[in-house]
């Protein structure tokens, strides 16, 4: 005996979850940053992005000097270069589990979403039109950023640079 099965929803199901969409949208809408963190997790699929390379490294540049001035202090500083873009980040320990602060730049300025892949995690967050951002509680370890430069609708601009171990 055959049995037969019926449509999946009748269009009265589709309007009610429409209508929750709608609702649960104003109540209780997705926050920004977890809206950027989700683009971001799908751009990491991508093989589109221009690639930023390392062009300044303050802990290999100053190995020299530290031959004559002793141990080093301050933060560390990278710079990333990409055709017209610079994406200068300094990284400094900022409490005793060794936890990360990221404060970056973009040049020239502009707004971004910005994305810090390290190890597993993600962190996003968003430029200013200076260019500034800055990330707190990145693991110290191999670190990668995104970024999606905003630009006309439809012509962004997504650069990545490469990896590298703070």
């Amino acid at each position: 005996m055959l049995l037969a099965i019926g449509p999946s929803l009748p269009s009265d199901d589709d309007a009610l979850l429409a209508e929750l969409r709608r609702v649960v949208g104003e109540v209780d809408p997705i926050p920004e940053p977890v809206q950027i963190a989700a683009r971001a997790a799908i751009e990491w699929r991508t093989l589109d992005a221009e690639l930023a390379a390392l062009v300044h490294d303050s802990a290999v540049d100053a190995a020299d000097a530290l031959l004559v001035r002793g141990a080093a202090v301050g933060p560390r500083v990278v710079t990333f270069a990409a055709p017209e873009l610079t994406i200068e980040v300094q990284a400094e320990v900022v409490d005793d589990t060794g936890s990360l602060c990221l404060v970056g730049q973009l040049v020239p300025p502009q707004a971004a979403d910005v994305t810090v892949r390290h190890g597993a995690e993600l962190i996003a967050v968003r430029a200013d039109e200076r260019g500034r951002f800055a990330v707190r509680g990145v693991a110290p370890g191999p670190v990668s950023l995104r970024c999606r430069l905003d630009a006309a609708p439809g012509a962004s601009r997504l650069v990545e640079t490469a990896w590298l171990s703070v």
